[in-house]
């Protein structure tokens, strides 16, 4: 049996464009801090192997301070005596003129940079092999041919095998969010007949397949506010023939979050949203696969919606970036961004029902709209004609019916501008 630690999308010195500079320098200290934590854990269990599944830069311009701190890292590994083997990804693609290939490596951080599978035997104290590994890189930013389908079938059954390439799987999830280089299949890389397959590419955390030998690790650190939740790598236990054991341990504590506030028709007071803010954060919070984070180790996106009295004073960007810096500070997280997301008047919609303005004849075209078929097909015949299935025409009168509220708040709004 052997432990490896499975890493990947480090992306160490993104931009991190659209923060602030102090925000930007505490991000990539974050991410910093976030693998050295990773190689604490590895010399602490201690791992038989780091595997980093590409795309441990997030380009070329890599900072000196950062090269000096992966070089010691990689020395706290080696001295150690854990090696690590580093495949190159579209982010850090290999070759001469790229920055990782003129790193000063330890002796045992093997670099893998072409897009031809190699494999490597992993020794015990005894010298005997205790595993082979089989790993691939890409050559350039666009790699456009299915590495996987290359790489070479297991020949020991009584040795683990472990694949590493950063690749993009089809069927795996949030794969549409992500360029398709390296692309292949399940069945490409269940054809190599490995005991588990260390991937990289996709942000989200994942096994891609039902009997769980193909893993994603998702990335070290989120890197904007789509990618949320702890973040970190994956600590695998394999035994040749056996299914791999494979724990989440999450890595950084700088994480983003995602809180939508569609309940505040009796939010009134900026007092009041905080305290609303503050409670759905901490539910959401709890509610993660780890220990609660420090809040100011949170960067927060708060999403407004539905009808609420404060709509009026945030229809306009600068109360809201009012809003995020009061709720930063006063909630005591690293960062907040307000999306702003159909926000509307509370309204009294029978208040205008029957009367004769505009807004009484929009609620009696819906509610006879929603009544009638004949009424339906004249305002949109095409439509309704192109509609065979029951079911279909019986949804539409359904969303006519909770159109109300909506229709008379975007009037009320209008006449108030």
């Amino acid at each position: 049996m052997i432990r490896l630690l499975h890493l990947a999308d480090v992306h160490l010195d993104t931009a991190f464009e659209g923060r602030t500079h102090d925000l930007r320098t505490t991000l990539r200290a974050s991410l910093r801090s976030a693998l050295e934590r990773a190689v604490d854990a590895a010399v602490r269990e201690p791992v038989d192997v780091v595997v980093i599944a590409g795309d441990l830069f997030d380009d070329d311009r890599l900072s000196f301070t950062t090269e000096a701190f992966l070089v010691t890292q990689a020395e706290r590994l080696h001295e150690a005596g854990i090696p690590v083997i580093y495949t190159t990804g579209n982010h850090d693609p290999g070759g001469d003129g790229f920055r990782a290939s003129r790193i000063a490596w330890p002796d045992t951080f093997i670099y893998v940079d072409r897009p031809e599978p190699e494999t490597i035997d992993l020794t015990g104290p005894d010298g005997n092999v205790v595993a082979h590994v089989t790993a691939a890189g890409h050559a350039s930013r666009r790699e456009g041919r299915n590495l996987a389908a290359s790489f070479p079938g297991r020949e020991d059954p009584d040795v683990p095998h472990v694949g590493v390439l950063h690749a993009h799987v089809t069927g795996a999830a949030q794969v549409d969010a992500h360029d398709r280089y390296a692309p292949c299949s399940r069945d490409d890389l269940h054809a190599a007949g490995y005991d588990y397959w260390a991937l990289g590419h996709i942000h989200q955390q994942q096994a891609v397949d039902d009997a769980e030998t193909i893993w994603y690790a998702g990335n070290l650190q989120g890197r904007s506010p789509r990618e949320t939740g702890a973040k970190g790598g994956l600590l695998v236990e394999i035994e040749a023939g056996q299914p791999p054991a494979v724990t989440p341990v999450p890595f950084a504590r700088t994480r983003w979050e995602t809180v939508v506030l569609d309940e505040l028709g009796g939010v009134a007071t900026l007092r009041e949203l905080e305290e609303v803010a503050r409670s759905q954060l901490l539910e959401r919070l709890d509610d993660g696969p780890t220990d609660t984070p420090a809040l100011r180790d949170v960067l927060v996106r708060f999403e407004l919606s539905g009808p609420s009295p404060l709509a009026p004073e945030l229809d306009d960007s600068d109360a809201v970036d009012e809003l995020e810096a009061v709720l930063c500070d006063h909630l005591g997280v690293l960062d907040v961004d307000v999306q702003i997301r159909e926000l509307t008047p509370p309204v009294d919609v029978e208040r205008f029902r029957g009367e004769v303005h505009l807004a009484g004849e929009v609620l009696d075209l819906i509610q006879r709209a929603a009544a009638d078929d004949a009424v339906l097909a004249a305002v949109s015949p095409d439509v309704w004609a192109s509609l065979d299935d029951e079911t279909d025409r019986a949804a539409i009168r359904e969303l006519l019916g909770s159109l109300d509220r909506e229709a008379v708040a975007r009037l009320v709004q209008r006449d108030a501008r």
